[in-house]
């Protein structure tokens, strides 16, 4: 799978990709990750960090830090597929800055060619917030599908074949605690999803919360394992670092449609996979949906042959994005 040999994007030498591949998928929890990598690498710390911030300012380097799951907030999600025609505009204007809006493509599908995935505090937030939408937009119709169950979530990329790949820390919790049910600040959690590109990346929430440097590294870390951080490391945007096609794979289950997503979330290069409760009920019947980027089609082409032979479903259809409508997001 892949193509040969590291995948440059314009502006990246191989020692950037190097560093980007460590933090992507061995993020060190220490103190200083990136000094810790930087060694790994053979490299000056100092050389690391500048060549962070440079990435960061070409908008490679998104973040670096966690991914705080929606449901420990409190917040419910949707995937909202929005029939908008010309007008998808009107879409991109309404949520570009809706810090609730993670992600917001258009996309290929013959009638629903907007996608955007909303969080809110409840179901009737959401619906309020579709309707909203449909009527400024002049939508000829939406579906919302939303999770029954997340079998998978991690968002990496591997620069080196060419295809996302997730990460280890994939699995995701359903039903996680709350910071707070675990003697945690609340506050952490927030605080270290987007850390400063520096060899002391954790000491300004330390000295904001009163703790010490290890203190809040060992609070991320029981966070991580109960569920409530996921996917710590370098967060990219694909498109920038060179994945200019990604695609959204539905599949129809044929039988058990949990055996279908769970044969899914073992791909390597599926980077979501959910199982959706579709709203009306019955006016959607690719239920099993997963996520894969590349740098061509045919990469994502040969992951959908893959999907097709052992995720058992009567049928698999790839919705390919056109335009992200929200680009740089920070998910």
């Amino acid at each position: 799978m892949g193509v040969a040999g590291k995948v440059l994007a314009s502006g990246l030498d191989e020692v950037d990709v190097d560093l980007l591949m460590r933090l992507q998928y061995d993020f060190p929890l220490t103190p200083d990750p990136i000094g810790d990598v930087a060694s790994r690498l053979g490299i000056d710390a100092g050389e690391a960090v500048a060549r962070l911030k440079r990435l960061a300012k070409m908008g490679v380097l998104k973040r670096i830090g966690f991914y705080y799951n929606y449901r420990a907030q409190g917040k419910v999600a949707v995937l909202v597929a929005f029939a908008a025609g010309e007008n998808y505009r009107v879409l991109a204007d309404m949520f570009r800055g809706d810090p609730d809006v993670t992600h917001n493509y258009l996309r290929d599908h013959p009638v629903y060619n907007v996608w955007i995935v909303l969080k809110r505090r409840s179901r009737e937030e959401l619906f309020k917030t579709i309707e909203e939408a449909a009527r400024a937009s002049g939508s000829r119709g939406w579906i919302a599908l939303f999770s029954r169950m997340t079998y998978k979530l991690s968002v990496k990329y591997d620069l080196y074949q060419g295809v996302s790949r997730s990460g280890r820390y994939w699995r995701v919790e359903e039903n996680p605690p709350r910071p707070e049910d675990l003697g945690i600040n609340p506050l952490l959690p927030r605080l270290v999803r987007v850390l400063p590109i520096n060899l002391e990346p954790y000491r300004g929430v330390a000295e904001r919360l009163g703790l010490t440097v290890e203190e809040v590294v060992d609070q991320a870390k029981t966070l991580l394992d109960k569920g409530v951080l996921m996917d710590p490391g370098a967060a990219l945007d694909g498109h920038r670092a060179g994945f200019t096609e990604n695609a959204m794979v539905v599949m129809e289950p044929e039988g058990d449609p949990e055996e279908t997503c769970r044969k899914a979330a073992e791909l390597p290069y599926s980077t979501h996979v959910v199982l959706r409760d579709p709203y009306p009920p019955g006016s959607w019947r690719h239920i099993c949906y997963f996520m894969v980027h590349a740098v061509d089609r045919g990469i994502i082409g040969r992951v959908v042959e893959e999907a097709r032979r052992t995720c058992r479903a009567k049928d698999v259809m790839a919705i390919y994005s056109l335009e992200d409508l929200k680009p740089g997001a920070v998910r």
